[in-house]
């Protein structure tokens, strides 16, 4: 499994979201991203000229880069979100701050959403079993992280970021990542 990991300092993202329950995750999910699309972006990709506030920091903080999966008590908060730089944060609009954290990140490359629900599923199934339980995780949430192009392609990259804590004298470095170069 590709994973690297890098220390990164507090990233504040912004972005709108949805309550799911854990079972309809990979259901619901792809979901949201189309109703969204649709009502928010449509439009607004068609043109790149934002007519309201809201349209205006899509675009200014690159909402639709990530994606926050905030785990709850039998669901998580599903957030369509970008990396925040600052402004105004328009009514329908929030913040979520990750602290300063280790993270393990994972790659895969091929058409959303199944390459990403079969990272996913690797993830939890292979690698945390395995080997990240050495980690300990640093937080409840957990970013999805999407490259520009063809979501459809097989040629996509995308990516999972989990913020953990390195146990002393491991490096972590176990792999290569093409997406370690979004932020």
């Amino acid at each position: 499994m590709d994973v690297t990991f890098e220390h990164k300092g507090p990233m504040t993202l912004i972005g709108y979201s949805t309550s799911i329950r854990m079972e309809e995750g990979y259901q619901k999910c792809p979901e949201f991203w189309n109703t969204a699309y649709t009502q928010r972006y449509a439009r607004l990709w068609r043109t790149m000229t934002p007519e309201t506030p809201v349209e205006k920091a899509i675009l200014e903080n690159g909402v639709g880069m990530f994606a926050i999966c905030d785990e709850k008590e039998g669901s998580f908060d599903y957030w369509i979100a970008g990396l925040y730089r600052g402004g105004e944060v328009p009514q329908g609009l929030r913040l979520f701050t990750f602290p300063e954290s280790d993270w393990a990140m994972f790659s895969a490359k091929g058409p959303l959403p199944g390459s990403l629900q079969a990272l996913n599923t690797r993830i939890w199934q292979e690698w945390y079993p395995q080997k990240g339980q050495t980690y300990r995780d640093n937080g409840s949430a957990m970013l999805e992280v999407y490259s520009a192009g063809d979501m459809q392609s097989p040629d996509y990259e995308c990516g999972i970021w989990m913020p953990v804590f390195m146990p002393e004298g491991l490096s972590g470095q176990e792999t290569v990542s093409t997406m370690t170069g979004i932020l």
